[in-house]
């Protein structure tokens, strides 16, 4: 009787977990669209001459589309997918926070992919390169040069940035190598980047895929300000757009930002556990160790983004999370 007993639980635990691994396997498919608005600040623009300027420079809003985490030979969510939501979108350009690639021989599928949404889209697309992306080009002969070069060859407009900036309409796109290989300080090219946008009348994007490096970014003045005000956004107030998609509107911030970042790394948890207890556990990185891994949040005067990503890894699953491209909105007051 007892070996009955004991087969029947079995059996039952096998048909339980199949159906999850069914599910996860889904929700890693399922590509989530999500909406963001960030408020500008009102200061005072200044042009290089260090005069008020009395019109503004810029348009009202610039809008563009962010993904990160490609991980191009673990992604389930459909190439077509990502491309519909970011033409429908109709941004001024794609920003890609990094890990394109786990090894060498994934490097000319992730040149089909981002050809794919550079011409099909008919826009610039900004990559920063990941930790994943950095130890891949360590190990080509050209190292990461011949990694770059890979991709800004491509048809179309496709920049790489490593420790650079570039302008695209009226938004200046600072884009930091990964923290896991980082050659110089932070700081001082962060500073450069908003003294040059604020001259110019642009507004200023960081891009990198470590939110981990914000922690060592400091103020525009250079001087570091703890992580506060944390504000992830609350999963219940989904919303559906076309009917397929769901979006995740965000609430409109008290207090108005000049400094924008845009992350990745952390896939939203993944396999999202209670309270981030596999960050704690499992990872080393600082802000996923204090709830930070999702969402919209303030760390050390920046308005930041971390995405979910739109690819896995080890293994093309979720749990609590989703794949996404993320509209972002630059609003001025």
């Amino acid at each position: 009787m007892f070996w009955y007993i004991f087969i029947i639980i079995i059996c039952a635990l096998v048909i339980a977990a199949s159906f999850l691994v069914r599910a996860m396997s889904r929700r890693a498919s399922e590509l989530n669209v999500v909406e963001t608005v960030f408020k500008t600040s009102q200061e005072a623009e200044i042009d290089a001459s260090g005069s008020a300027k009395t019109e503004p420079v810029r348009p009202e809003k610039s809008r563009f589309c962010f993904i990160s985490d490609v991980h191009i030979s673990m992604m389930p969510v459909k190439w077509g997918d990502i491309l519909t939501a970011v033409k429908e979108a109709e941004p001024e350009f794609l920003l890609i926070t990094g890990d394109l690639v786990n090894k060498p021989g994934d490097i000319e599928r992730a040149k089909q992919f981002i050809f794919t949404l550079s011409v099909g889209a008919e826009i610039p697309v900004i990559i920063t390169l990941g930790n994943h992306d950095n130890d891949v080009a360590a190990g080509l002969p050209g190292g990461k040069a011949e990694f770059r070069q890979e991709f800004t060859s491509l048809k179309g407009d496709v920049r790489v940035l490593d420790d650079e900036c570039t302008v695209v309409g009226n938004v200046l796109i600072g884009g930091l190598n990964d923290a896991s290989a980082r050659e110089r300080p932070c700081a001082p090219l962060i500073g450069e980047w908003e003294k040059v946008a604020k001259e110019k009348g642009l507004s200023f994007v960081l891009a990198t895929h470590n939110a981990d490096l914000l922690l060592e970014a400091g103020e525009s003045s250079g001087q570091e300000k703890p992580v506060s005000g944390t504000r992830p956004i609350p999963p219940e107030e989904d919303k559906t757009v076309s009917g397929t998609r769901p979006i995740h509107p965000e609430e409109e911030k008290p207090v108005c930002s000049s400094r924008f970042a845009f992350c990745g790394h952390t896939h939203g948890g993944q396999i999202r556990l209670v309270r981030g207890i596999e960050f704690s556990l499992l990872k080393k990185d600082k802000l996923p160790k204090q709830g930070i891994f999702y969402g919209r949040h303030s760390v050390n005067g920046f308005d930041v983004y971390i995405t979910s990503g739109v690819g896995c890894a080890m293994f093309p699953l979720r749990y609590g999370t989703n794949p996404e491209v993320v509209v972002v909105i630059l609003s001025r007051m």
